[in-house]
């Protein structure tokens, strides 16, 4: 339990947005609701914390106007398939997301980060 603790500090600690699209601004408070509401659904896969697996992987979320996950992209492996599984299902876990600014679809891209103690 600790260990996973300690991994959802670190997600959150480095968590950085990019937001593209056609959102003419970033929007800082929307991007953090976002974050929030994924890092709320972390977890650290069972089997992977077993084999001793670590590492970030990179998600791209495109959402839709009215909030939904339009598609999750794994942008960039961890290493582990299981780590590249769980990166892609965690935004899909939220369900809806908070309606991007100006009410036009949004995309997002989130480093997740699992490390052991």
């Amino acid at each position: 339990m600790n260990a996973r603790r300690n991994s959802l500090i670190g997600m959150a600690a480095l968590v950085t947005l990019g937001i593209s699209g056609p959102v003419c601004a970033r929007d800082a408070g929307w991007e953090a609701k976002v974050t929030k509401l994924v890092i709320a659904k972390y977890t650290y896969p069972r089997s992977a914390e077993l084999r001793h697996e670590e590492g970030r992987a990179v998600v791209k979320i495109v959402i839709s106007g009215s909030g939904k996950p339009l598609s999750i992209e794994l942008v960039e492996s961890s290493g582990s398939q299981i780590l590249d599984r769980e990166a892609v299902r965690l935004p899909a876990k939220v369900g809806t997301f908070p309606t991007p600014p100006g009410g036009a679809n949004a995309t997002i891209t989130l480093p997740i980060r699992w490390q052991l103690g």
